[in-house]
């Protein structure tokens, strides 16, 4: 069955007269004929009875038309919604993003993007990071905020931001006076990590090895509030951003001195998909507003 047997099957139904609706649709009346009778064929009954010059529908003509016309109107529907989201000034953007990244960073860039382009729509979807990777790879969504640690090369990464990382302890901690830190002193010292579906868990894992460090990790915990109320239990201490979620804790924040120690937050897109019109002009806006790139 193809589309175009129902669009003059609409058109017959409504003009009931098999001349008159192969001038409307400008096809032949052979033509439009046998394509009435292909579509009966394939249904398994006729859909008109005649009436001398005229053709009305029969009780299974109505029930098709009815399905027909609901169906029509579906794809016409879909091929609008489809032009809205395509269309590069009033599209839909879809921007996944696991917890850690999306207090402070997602109001300050999306409220700027929004004050350019009004009409561009954002579906935010709040995951980890391996459903993060999971729905870019897939083309459920467009954009990802990530760090660069937890994608491959399958993926391009822009970066669009950094955070400094502290030792954050207990108040009672031996360390909670000290100025800085060196990552090599954490040694086998009681540390509350953080699972591999956290963002920020690469980067930590990377910055440890790196430093030849084995911290005796006592729990490791999905999201960072349950890591500061560990660490202000007194259960150990964690390498953590001062984000506006974990600030209120009772904890003490000691600078890292060795090595170089930060949160580098970017955007991350899959590389052999091409991109929506609305999707350019959000990357263009993110490429201007944060021209240091890396990937």
């Amino acid at each position: 069955m193809e589309w175009q047997q129902i669009e003059y099957f609409i058109e017959v139904a409504k003009l009931q007269h098999m001349t008159n609706a192969a001038k409307e649709l400008s096809v032949t009346q052979p033509a439009l004929s046998r394509s009435i009778a292909t579509l009966e064929k394939e249904i398994g009954v006729e859909l008109f009875e005649r009436r001398g010059r005229n053709l009305v529908l029969n009780r299974y003509g109505e029930i098709f038309l009815e399905r027909s016309q609901t169906a029509l109107r579906e794809i016409e529907k879909a091929k609008q919604e489809i032009a809205d989201q395509i269309n590069p000034w009033s599209g839909i953007l879809s921007l996944c993003f696991p917890h850690i990244l999306g207090a402070e960073l997602f109001p300050t860039m999306l409220g700027a993007f929004r004050e350019r382009y009004a009409d561009i729509r954002f579906e935010l979807n709040q995951c980890t990071t391996d459903e993060l990777v999971l729905q870019i790879s897939n083309n459920s969504c467009d954009f990802g905020i990530t760090t660069w640690e937890s994608v491959n090369e399958n993926f391009h990464w822009h970066l669009i931001g950094k955070s400094e990382l502290y030792l954050a302890m207990p108040l009672h901690h031996a360390w909670a006076n000290r100025k800085s830190i060196r990552l090599e002193e954490l040694h086998r010292e009681p540390y509350v990590g953080l699972k591999p579906s956290c963002a920020l868990s690469y980067t930590v894992e990377e910055l440890l090895t790196r430093s030849g460090v084995e911290p005796n990790t006592v729990y490791r915990a999905d999201e960072l509030d349950m890591v500061a109320g560990l660490v202000s239990a007194g259960f150990g201490i964690s390498l953590l951003p001062k984000t506006l979620g974990i600030r209120h804790y009772p904890m003490a924040w000691v600078k890292v001195s060795d090595p170089v120690s930060e949160l580098t937050v970017g955007l991350v897109w899959k590389k052999d998909r091409k991109l929506t019109p609305a999707s350019e002009v959000f990357l263009a806006f993110v490429q201007e507003r944060y021209p240091r790139a890396s990937e």
